[in-house]
């Protein structure tokens, strides 16, 4: 007896379930991805992908920094701060070395320089201008 309710019972749930499998096929997305959408994951999860239509860094311009004695510091390069994270787009800012000679280290595109606030790197020319 209660084998027949079992089985009457997954019949009834088999039935309903097809009567809300309601979809769009058209919606529906492969599982598998070819090489051009891996290679694209791969490079996010690099950290080296920018978005169509982003802006490739030309200048780095050094607004300022802080130091801190719990060595938490603050840089302002090209009008956004250091505050939540050292990498703004593609500019890495060296918290490390910050502040020693005057100056906060930055790296873009494998180049890496010093910047004093008030300066600005050109990144094409490799000129570095005192816009104080």
């Amino acid at each position: 007896m209660q084998v027949k309710s079992i089985i009457s019972g997954l019949l009834c749930f088999l039935c309903s379930s097809c009567l809300y499998a309601d979809y769009d096929a058209e919606n529906l997305q492969k599982l598998f991805t070819d090489k051009r959408q891996r290679a694209q994951i791969d490079t996010v999860r690099s950290g080296h992908y920018t978005e169509p239509g982003h802006k490739k860094t030309k200048q780095v311009y050094m607004r300022g920094y802080v130091t801190r004695s719990d060595g938490k510091s603050v840089a302002w390069v090209n009008n956004k701060n250091t505050l939540d994270s050292t990498k703004l787009g593609e500019i890495k800012v060296q918290q490390s070395n910050m502040g020693k000679n005057k100056k906060v280290g930055v790296t873009v595109d494998g180049r890496h320089v010093h910047l004093k606030p008030g300066e600005t790197w050109y990144k094409e020319t490799g000129k570095i201008i005192d816009n104080r």
